[in-house]
């Protein structure tokens, strides 16, 4: 077949017209992304991709021209005025967290190649961490109290964190990182941040940390005079592994003339080691801890410690004080021994907490970081993430606050009660069922456990309210019945005599801490 002939003043034309189509008209503009909605010059982040981008903008202004960067923020602005929706003549700073990330995508309680796509797997390495020795991370990262879950790493490296180095004017805030796995070399491993030089306040970490040397619940090691650790803590389980392994602490590895302010870890330190501390493996040269507390159980070779493994030099302890039969430890002169009591029983800024009204934002003015709580309660922080005036202990992640024996039972009740745990964000509730009548009744009660957000291994128990205190089914001779547990949702049914419809579910992990407990009432059947 014979193609037509098209003259090629024709072609010309069209292509001439097409290339005046793909230009926009004088005066017309491209719709750009605005990732600074509010203005504050930081850029905000809200997925993965975007909080992975960060480690190609180590300085916060937006400027990474990486492919991954470009991808994470599509359609942003690049003018040097206003880039990525700063404002104008004001280049951005950091970045902002916008929402509850979490590193096990599909909930199964692994962090894997099935969640993400295995993006941040790579191989059973985990997460990369951001920043380096040779290029730190030196811009500004405000969590806005919200969490990344789950993070996972397993590398044999130094420097190893969420952040694996914050360099000077460096600064991370208001930032969760609960459920974390980290694994590192040889030394400076921490879950938060590896090696600090810059300032971390308002954060906590849960979970567990290995590595070699200067191995913390929150950071591994801090260096040089103008750090600072403020209002921030630690549940984490911290292990030092190898002969040589040294410097362990809840909280802090090891410090280089840095302060540590209004701070406290509750999670065992052990190490093969020496300078393990409740709060930090070792001190030296200046700087210190001022207002401060330890729980954990602290092992490992001489030197050890409550509040710090070894003092070295001028640190100050000021104020700071650890629980000798939690932790297992009695030394003295580098934080002070208390009991239990004398920990709990001061419920304001008084006795042994009469200077702990410290100045956290570092603006001179006391900041009232703590909440004391009743007289079986430890000291916890307080905050103000929903911006509504009131700072409270609640907003402030998974700190443990005792909780107290319930009520007696009262069989004018007209409702089962469920119990709201702020800890874990955990509700527990009762459902009561009678069938059959007189002799023949049988009153079944369902127990529904909805844990939340607590993802540690646990043993689950049931006691029964027997009219006076909580006692172990067995001890009354009711068998203890199937638990149910699909993901996050435990579920038993026990039968029993009308009477006894009390029950509560307790956790025999670590401290036996009880997670919850739910009323069921008789008087209030489900038919």
């Amino acid at each position: 077949m014979r193609r037509a002939w098209i003259p090629p003043i024709v072609i010309a034309a069209l292509l001439a017209l097409a290339l005046l189509l793909a230009v926009p008209p004088a005066g017309a503009q491209t719709t750009l992304t605005d990732y600074d909605a509010d203005d504050d010059r930081l850029i905000e982040v809200r997925n993965l991709a975007q909080l992975d981008a960060i480690r190609h903008d180590l300085n916060g202004n937006g400027d990474a021209t990486h492919a991954d960067y470009i991808a994470a923020f599509p359609d942003r602005d690049t003018d040097s005025d206003t880039r990525m929706g700063c404002p104008a003549q004001m280049a951005c700073q950091g970045y902002e967290l916008m929402a509850d990330l979490d590193f096990d995508e599909n909930g199964d309680g692994n962090v894997d190649a099935d969640d993400h796509n295995g993006a941040y797997h790579d191989g059973g390495s985990g997460w990369q961490s951001i920043g380096s020795s040779g290029s730190p991370f030196t811009a500004r990262f405000n969590g806005n109290g919200h969490t990344i879950s789950n993070l996972f790493i397993n590398r044999l490296v130094t420097n190893v964190g969420f952040f694996g180095v914050v360099g000077s004017g460096g600064v991370v805030e208001f930032l969760g990182l609960p459920g974390a796995n980290v694994s590192g070399g040889n030394e400076y491993i921490g879950i938060l941040v590896g090696r600090n030089y810059g300032i971390v306040q308002g954060s906590y970490t849960t979970g567990r940390v290995r590595g070699g040397e200067h191995i913390g619940g929150l950071i591994g090691r801090l260096d040089q005079a103008g750090c600072r650790v403020r209002a921030s803590y630690s549940t984490a389980a911290v292990n030092g592994y190898g002969l040589g392994s040294t410097h362990a602490g809840g909280l802090i590895g090891s410090g280089w003339a840095c302060q540590i302010t209004a701070s406290y870890a509750t999670g065992p330190v052990t190490i093969t080691g020496a300078n393990a501390g409740g709060l930090a493996g070792g001190y030296y040269a200046s700087g210190g801890i001022t207002a401060s507390y330890a729980l954990g159980a602290t092992r490992g070779s001489s030197p050890t410690g409550g509040v710090l493994g070894l003092r070295n030099g001028a640190p100050g302890v000021t104020d700071s004080y650890y629980d000798r039969r939690r932790t297992g430890q009695s030394d003295t002169g580098k934080g002070d021994p208390k009991t239990t009591a004398q920990l709990r029983n001061p419920t304001g800024y008084e006795n042994i907490y009469a200077n702990w009204n410290v100045d956290v934002d570092g603006d001179g003015d006391p900041d009232n970081p703590w909440d004391f709580g009743g007289p079986r309660d430890y000291p916890l922080l307080r905050v103000d993430f929903n911006r509504d005036g009131d700072a409270t202990w609640e907003e402030f992640g998974n700190q443990y606050r005792y909780i107290p024996t319930p009520p007696p039972y009262n069989p004018a009740h007209d409702h089962p009660e469920i119990y709201q745990n702020a800890r874990y964000e955990m509700a527990t509730a009762c459902e009561v069922r009678t069938t059959g009548e007189g002799d023949e009744a049988v009153t079944t009660s369902t127990l529904t456990f909805d844990l939340g957000n607590y993802t540690r291994p646990i043993t689950l128990a049931l006691s029964l309210w027997d009219g006076d205190v909580f006692r172990s089914l067995q001890s009354q001779n009711i068998a203890m019945p199937e638990l149910r547990q699909e993901g996050q949702t435990a579920t038993v049914e026990v039968v029993t005599d009308p009477a006894q419809t009390r029950f509560r579910l307790d956790s025999e992990y670590g401290l036996n801490l009880v997670l919850g407990y739910a009323d069921c009432h008789t008087d209030d059947p489900v038919e």
